[in-house]
């Protein structure tokens, strides 16, 4: 989205600790909002766009997929 649309990211919300680290990897001054049903959103700094995704997926090549079909 940041490549098509500019601007920057404002916060994650991860619950899963893998996918947290990753995100705070890459993205380290980014806060985590975790669960998304327990955020007070009146302290939540607003954006103007939001997304979500799938799951990480892993990268080809790097190791087999466990899914099936």
């Amino acid at each position: 989205m940041q490549a098509v649309l500019g601007g920057t990211v404002a916060w994650h919300a991860e619950v899963d600790p893998g996918p947290a680290r990753i995100l705070s990897r890459h993205w380290p001054d980014v806060p985590n909002l975790s669960d998304i049903t327990a955020v007070n959103w009146a302290n939540v700094p607003e954006v103007c766009v939001l997304t979500a995704g799938f799951p990480c997926q892993r990268r080809l090549g790097r190791r087999p997929s466990r899914r099936t079909g």
